[in-house]
């Protein structure tokens, strides 16, 4: 797993002279401040789970009350990345950049057990819910996409494509992966590149070639929106845009600014519904979407 200080050193050194100009439609609301977030989930009680690349703490985020607080330190790694939901209130997560373990908050106390360890790995960061006992990882050093089976550790690749690999000579390709109704989005965050890939809606295994959708943007982790919309980070672009998924060639609009945007997930409760919640370099910041 590359360091956040890495990351942001590759980030300012990445070629960005033909992206995409972003004009923000609103400045976004700071939830709280944590340094470094990478990923961020949401629970089905409002709490938004935070993980950052250079510890193993769980931050819970109360994003009414605007506090932040840990909800458990992830035994056995030093940092954590990708998470997601696969059950009620379970959530696998990436820690170490090889392994993939267990967060349940099922049974009140919140437990973490390992999963599985991909030993070949070489830089896992995407986490994608693919059915409520599989999730698929994406290894940005190696360029793949893995299914793993939660409950017994089983794993496989299901993808890869010369679209997920790293470039120029920095270690890290495929980044942000979301899954639906056997459409694999992903982005490529060095290639400035957004993608999707047919996958077989049971086993998960590739079924078609790659569609590209821009090269001209960076794009770091996504999320669905309630609306039908996806939407992307953008990192040192520092904004949060809207996609429109039918669209052969879609043109991302920005919908909010926030500083080193990495990730994003949606509200789940009445209040909220409409709120997309992204971690930063500076936190977790609210950016509330027009439906």
């Amino acid at each position: 797993m590359l360091s956040q200080v890495t990351l942001v050193s590759l980030l300012a050194s990445a070629s960005l002279g033909s992206a995409t100009p972003i004009t923000p439609r609103q400045a976004a609301q700071q939830v709280v401040r944590i340094n470094s977030i990478e990923n961020v989930a949401v629970r089905s009680n409002g709490l938004i789970l935070a993980t950052n690349m250079n510890s193993a703490t769980l931050y819970s985020v109360d994003p009414v009350a605007k506090t932040s607080s840990t909800a458990l330190s992830v035994s056995g790694t030093n940092g954590l990345s990708g998470i997601a939901e696969y059950q009620p209130d379970q959530f696998a997560v990436i820690g170490g950049g090889k392994s993939i373990y267990k967060v349940d908050f099922s049974s009140g106390t919140p437990r973490s057990t390992l999963i599985k360890t991909i030993t070949e790995a070489q830089n896992l960061n995407g986490l994608a819910y693919f059915d409520n006992s599989t999730v698929l990882v994406a290894d940005a050093g190696r360029g793949n996409v893995y299914k793993m089976d939660v409950n017994t550790g089983a794993y496989s690749e299901v993808a890869r494509d010369p679209t997920m690999a790293p470039t120029g000579g920095i270690p890290f390709g495929i980044d942000g992966i979301r899954y639906a109704n056997g459409t694999l989005w992903y982005t490529n965050i060095f290639r400035n590149s957004f993608h999707k890939i047919p996958l077989d809606p049971v086993t998960a295994k590739s079924t078609g070639a790659q569609t590209t959708l821009w090269t001209n943007l960076m794009g770091d982790d996504l999320c669905f929106g309630p609306n039908g919309k996806i939407y992307v980070t953008t990192n040192s672009r520092n904004s949060l845009v809207e996609v429109d998924p039918t669209a052969a060639r879609p043109s991302p609009v920005s919908v909010g600014t926030v500083t080193g945007s990495t990730s994003c997930a949606f509200g789940r409760t009445d209040r909220d519904r409409n709120v997309a919640y992204v971690g930063g370099g500076q936190g977790v910041f609210a950016v509330t979407i027009r439906l």
